[in-house]
């Protein structure tokens, strides 16, 4: 009897998924939460095994084959500029809850009068202008760290570089900035010719900064991805503090900053402050669709970074300040994250045709691209919904596309070709992609109620994870330490025996 129960209550939800608008879905919402004594295996999100190839930056300044020009941007880079975005967003948001009073002066009154006139009450600064306060005050202290960087990639080249001198130099987690310096970089990177000027300002430090790599690999340690904050070592600390006499928190140097010194020797000819202005946007756009704690994260990568590379090669001289606007939201990401290492992207460009006239090239790319990435023929652009949902669809049906019904569907033959797509979908499929949606959905309620994050059995796609992974550890096998050896037996398996002698410093000794 609770077979055809479940039956039943499967082929309701199909039916039900089918005929409805899928944000509209009922969702589930009832989860366990994660037990004290950790029994159960704790809730985290984003998955870890995302940002798995985070440290897959290239090393080599020239010479770099077709392979390596397509190792990055990765989906595990661009997983990590979801979460500094998400930083960014914190950093606003910590800015707009300060308790910042300004007093204005008394407005100037030309009448003699005997009463004295009250001394102004004091007013909180709008959100708004704390937040341009703190870009103010970040753009200058991004001058007072750029103006020692010579000193902090010398201390990086002579203690964390270990590539010789044929790869570039990037900057390891003890090396990194503040988070709103980070942002101040990221903002100049991503302007191809102020960045240019303010490396070649640098003289002989130039292409080394040229050179740099956002430091991606570098953030992903520091991150805490519950919290979405940066958290730097404190050898990281001392450093920023040795080289601009500032503190690192600058909500610490909001509160009470020092006495002002000029200690810039280099002079940044761009509006900083403009620059940073101009990524609100994206920001803004990232906390909305919120991938980074989506259930369809991989997937919705993955998908993107196909779309941006088709993308390129067909419009290689594309601009994105012309263009980015009409892309989807994973290719800009990915668009950025790969202007975010300008060697590499001039290197890209270079290949495919974006600074040369040969189309051949771009052809020879396209073709080795299809072989790596197994890509079809470049199709339309279409605007699709990229929320949660619909991603999660995707993750099952790669051209699902989000139509909105207009009315219900009251036969099979009035379905929309939205509804025909989900109908193609078994009812455990369905129950999955609801139950994922759910999950992910409650652990967010609760880490943002400040509860204790639910739990779920492991699914069949992570139970399918981890067999892949303990079948890949039994293929490399146990390795033989000190006086052991594999003997494989005749049925195939292999065992680890012990010599029956050992070398010792003073000869052979039996045993």
């Amino acid at each position: 009897m609770p077979l055809f129960k479940n039956l039943r209550s499967g082929a309701k939800v199909v039916d039900n998924a089918v005929n409805l608008d899928p944000h509209t879905w009922t969702l589930p919402s009832s989860y366990k939460p994660s037990p004290a004594d950790g029994i159960r295996k704790q809730t985290i999100i984003p998955d870890p095994r995302v940002f798995s190839n985070v440290f897959s930056i290239p090393c080599e300044t020239e010479g770099q084959s077709i392979e390596t020009l397509l190792a990055y941007p990765d989906a595990s880079h661009a997983a990590v500029h979801l979460a500094l975005l998400e930083c960014f967003r914190n950093l606003k948001a910590s800015a707009g809850a300060l308790n910042i009073e300004v007093i204005q002066p008394p407005a100037y009154d030309d009448t003699k009068s005997s009463v004295p006139a009250s001394p102004p009450e004091p007013t909180q600064l709008p959100a708004s202008q704390k937040w341009d306060l703190l870009i103010k005050l970040a753009v200058t202290r991004f001058t007072t760290w750029w103006s020692g960087i010579e000193l902090l990639l010398n201390h990086a080249n002579a203690y964390s570089h270990h590539g010789g001198s044929r790869a570039a130099l990037q900057l390891t987690k003890d090396y990194l900035p503040p988070l709103d310096i980070l942002l101040v970089w990221y903002a100049l990177i991503l302007n191809p010719e102020a960045y240019e000027a303010a490396c070649n300002a640098q003289g002989a430090n130039a292409t080394r900064l040229k050179n740099l790599c956002f430091p991606w690999p570098a953030i992903r340690h520091v991150i805490d991805m519950d919290k979405m904050q940066l958290v730097l070592p404190r050898s990281a600390q001392k450093l920023f503090t040795n080289i601009t006499s500032q503190p690192c928190d600058i909500l610490e140097y909001l509160q009470s900053p020092p006495a002002y010194a000029d200690t810039g020797k280099v002079r940044i000819e761009t509006d900083l402050f403009t620059e940073v202005k101009r990524h609100e946007d994206i920001i803004q756009e990232s906390n909305k669709l919120l991938w980074i704690r989506s259930p369809a994260l991989q997937g919705s990568l993955i998908r993107a970074g196909l779309e941006y590379l088709d993308f390129h090669l067909r419009e290689p001289n594309a601009v994105e300040e012309d263009m980015g606007c009409h892309q989807p939201f994973g290719v800009r990401l990915f668009w950025r994250t790969h202007r975010l290492f300008p060697r590499q992207y001039k290197a890209f460009l270079k290949e495919i045709g974006g600074m040369q006239s040969e189309q051949t090239q771009g052809q020879d790319l396209k073709r080795d691209a299809k072989i790596l990435f197994d890509m079809d023929d470049p199709s339309p652009i279409q605007e699709h919904c990229h929320c949660w949902t619909c991603e999660r669809i995707r993750d099952d049906l790669p051209d699902f596309v989000y139509t909105k019904p207009l009315t219900v569907a009251s036969s099979s033959t009035s379905l929309t070709t939205m509804q025909k797509q989900i109908s193609s979908l078994s009812a455990e499929t369905l129950l999955q992609i609801q139950d994922d949606l759910g999950f992910c959905l409650a652990v967010e309620d609760a880490r943002r109620s400040g509860l204790s994050l639910p739990t779920r059995p492991p699914t069949t796609a992570e139970k399918e994870a981890d067999k892949n992974a303990k079948q890949k550890q039994k293929e490399l096998g146990y390795r033989p330490g000190l006086n052991e050896y594999v003997e494989v037996l005749p049925d195939g398996r292999r065992k680890i025996r012990t010599h029956k002698y050992a070398s010792g410093m003073w000869g052979t000794t039996w045993v």
